[in-house]
């Protein structure tokens, strides 16, 4: 898994500080980020790989915030991953 390709494709949902809040622009923008997340490197990526990208872009637009959003940055791994392993089961 190609960590830092991950991570750029999730920046366009990281970038605004609304980004965690639920909001139904911030969830589209999440969902985007993933559908290109998943066109570039496939549905097999774990919670721990969205974890890290989630961490790293944050990193990028917000230095320190990191530990501040951790329950967030856990929440949308998971949700990530959930998806991922949806859409694998699909293919099948």
């Amino acid at each position: 898994m190609d960590i830092q390709r991950l991570t750029n494709s999730l920046k366009p949902w990281l970038a605004l500080e609304t980004w965690h809040t639920g909001h139904s622009l911030d969830d589209q923008r999440f969902h985007r980020a993933l559908k290109a997340s998943f066109d570039e490197q496939g549905v097999q990526i774990s919670s721990d790989d969205f974890r890290q990208a989630i961490a790293l872009g944050l990193n990028d637009f917000r230095p320190g915030d990191v530990k501040a959003f951790a329950e967030d940055i856990e929440g949308f791994a998971q949700r990530a991953e959930d998806i991922a392993s949806y859409l694998f089961d699909l293919k099948r």
